[in-house]
Parts: structure tokens; sequence; C-alpha cells
């Protein structure tokens, strides 16, 4: 048995890898905000930076690689717009996009500072950085199952 690599095997591999560089981290998010709110707002702090950086250098530009990619497929394959799981890949990352740069690097600047204010008042959170970890929690939690249905569209193709 030998595999025959072709142009569209290759853009299905760079699909799948940009799809674990890009989301992968995240469901380690609430892991990491976690124990760095166990262990004070230092760590807090350091934690929001750190999704920061991964939001910037790893989502974003893995979100781009995703779409490129899956349109690419979508040309090359025998399918098009108008395939549930197509769409479902699209509207998603359209969506998921919209909530990192709507919704989370606004509120993660806010809760930034938030909690450097809160560190430079004594270092107990407040009531207000508490309820906007709260949302981003929730809002973190509907990203994730975003990602876990457009995986289960693509991988079952109903």
């Amino acid at each position: 048995m030998s595999a025959t690599i072709t142009a569209y095997g290759i853009g299905l591999f760079v699909h799948v890898v940009a799809v674990l560089v890009a989301f992968g981290a995240t469901f380690a998010y609430p892991f990491i905000f976690a124990f760095a709110g166990q262990a004070g707002l230092r760590e807090s702090i350091t934690a929001m930076k750190t999704v920061a950086a991964i939001d910037r250098y790893l989502v974003t530009p893995g979100s781009i690689v995703i779409l490129l990619a899956g349109l690419y497929l979508v040309h090359k394959g025998d399918w098009g717009l108008g395939t549930s799981w197509v769409d479902v890949g699209i509207a998603a990352i359209v969506i998921l996009q919209g909530m990192v740069h709507g919704f989370f690097r606004p509120k993660g600047r806010t809760a930034l500072t938030l909690a450097e204010r809160d560190l430079a008042a004594g270092g107990e959170p407040s009531a207000e950085l508490n309820a906007l970890t709260k949302q981003m929690a929730a809002m973190g939690q509907l990203a994730s199952l975003i990602v876990l249905v457009t995986v289960f569209f693509m991988v079952v193709k109903p």
C-alpha cells in the first residue's frame, strides 16, 4: 500500500494543523486562570498577558490560515457553500474571530487594567474584576463549544 501526496492532502494537513495551533491552547485557559487565581493577582496578571499573547500570535493568525486553507479545500473538493459542514466551518471562524476582536481583547485589556489597579491597592481582586472574569469565562465556554461543534461537523459531515 502506498500513499499519494496531493495538493489537496497538503491543504487538509495545513487546515488541521492550523486548527490545533489556533485553538488547542485555548482549551487550557480555564486551568491557567484557575491556578493563577489561586496563587494571587500577580499570577493572574501574568496569565492575562500570556493569554493575550497566545490570542495575538496563535489564535488570530491560525484562524486566517484555517479560513484560507478551508476555502482552498472547498474550491478543490466536490462540495461547496450550502454544504452544512462547510457553512458551519465558515460561520464558526467568523463568529470566533468576532468574539476575539469584539469581546475577548477589549474585555481582556479591561480585566488587566482592573487587576493591576487591584494589585496596587492591596492585592485583593475587586468585585468589578470578579464579575468581568466570570463574564469572560462564560464567553470562553461558548467559544469552546463553537470549536467542538465545528470539529464535529468537519469530521462527521452531517
